[in-house]
């Protein structure tokens, strides 16, 4: 045995993603089976596929700024991958909305229209901005690095808590709030 895996895509054919009881996503799919620690006993297992109800699951996109429904990984609660989404364009609609809506929920990423006050004290910056979501205070350690251009004029900042804040285009943004964006850039 060499290590290597082969990927599995997860299709209309081999998956079915639903809402368990707790409104989380879940997945039955045929494939290999899925066990503990996927290993016999004795050495020896059967490892045909078979449909299975791997329950809970967590999805993660590979490209999340470039192709977001596109090579989605889909993980067990410990981040162990059960496989791969190649397009979710290409699942049946009512999978497709399900799949979509965990990832808008993981992925909330307010878009910032205005920035009204942005001061700095001991490190921090404190940012107090308008959003498609409304109001939002947020506070941002070694500033610098926590903005990424991620393509294009487009922004992404990072507070201290991991969540993220979109500036679609920070060259269309009125005077006042790029004047206090630009000191970071």
């Amino acid at each position: 045995m060499n290590g290597i895996t082969e990927t599995i895509y997860f299709t209309a054919e081999n998956a079915v993603f639903y809402l368990t009881a707790g409104g989380l996503i879940g997945l039955k799919a045929f494939m290999p089976p899925v066990g503990k620690d996927d290993l016999a006993e004795d050495g020896e297992s059967d490892n045909s596929p078979l449909w299975q109800d791997l329950g809970r699951v967590f999805l993660h996109r590979a490209f999340p700024y470039d192709m977001p429904d596109k090579f989605i990984s889909v993980l067990d609660k410990d981040g162990k991958e059960y496989g791969m989404i190649k397009d979710i364009s290409a699942l049946p609609e009512e999978m497709a909305q399900i799949i979509r809506a965990e990832l808008k929920r993981k992925y909330f990423c307010p878009v910032i229209t205005k920035i009204n006050t942005v001061s700095a004290k001991f490190g921090y910056t404190y940012w107090e901005a308008d959003s498609d979501m409304g109001k939002l205070s947020f506070s941002m350690h070694d500033t610098y690095r926590n903005i990424a251009k991620v393509g294009g004029n487009r922004l992404i900042l990072t507070d201290v808590d991991g969540n993220r804040y979109e500036i679609k285009d920070y060259l269309l943004l009125d005077r006042k709030s790029f004047r206090k964006l630009e000191l970071y850039l």
